[in-house]
């Protein structure tokens, strides 16, 4: 957040929304702290990252999506071995995976992907579709339910993304206040 200030907020958001769909779930009280962790913590790696990729207004070249995709494991890397955050660390590297196999860095596929690196795919994606980037404005709640429901069971779990939907029945306005 303090490199980029467009994403300002957007670690402690994904937490957040990370941890009400864990418990929606049913995770235990030590994945919720896991995930809380995880969520602040995805994307750390991002200060590897050079700010003229990080604030481009327009797509990335082939080698920008390289580079960017580089920042769940240099994310981790920074984590390293801290005592009582392997869990997190996961999460925090395989955020990336794709339900299908088609995510990164390691093409895990559905179930093989730490459930909250799943949720913080969820987590991140619904944060970033309605929040304004340099490079489109936010498209709102229902555009970002109709794209997740979209891409259930290709790149999100279908569970983690119903398990969201449970939260926003009401437009999101609950989900919101808690954020």
């Amino acid at each position: 957040d303090a490199k980029c200030d467009y994403t300002a907020g957007h670690s402690l958001r994904v937490s957040r929304i990370a941890v009400l769909i864990g418990r929606q779930l049913g995770l235990t009280d030590e994945q919720l702290r896991d995930l809380a962790l995880g969520g602040i913590l995805h994307d750390i790696g991002k200060i590897g990252v050079p700010e003229s990729i990080l604030w481009k207004p327009d797509k990335l070249t082939e080698e920008e999506k390289s580079i960017m995709s580089r920042h769940p494991v240099k994310s981790a890397e920074i984590i390293g071995d801290l005592k009582g955050l392997k869990r997190a660390r996961e999460y925090v590297k395989h955020h990336h995976e794709y339900y299908d196999g088609n995510g990164y860095p390691d093409g895990l596929s559905g179930e093989t992907i730490p459930i909250g690196a799943r949720i913080i795919l969820v987590s991140d994606a619904y944060d970033a579709m309605t929040t304004d980037r340099p490079y489109r404005n936010a498209i709102g709640h229902v555009r970002a339910i109709e794209e997740l429901k979209k891409l259930a069971g290709t790149q999100f779990d279908p569970n983690v993304v119903n398990a969201l939907l449970a939260l926003t029945e009401d437009g999101g306005t609950e989900m919101d206040k808690v954020i």
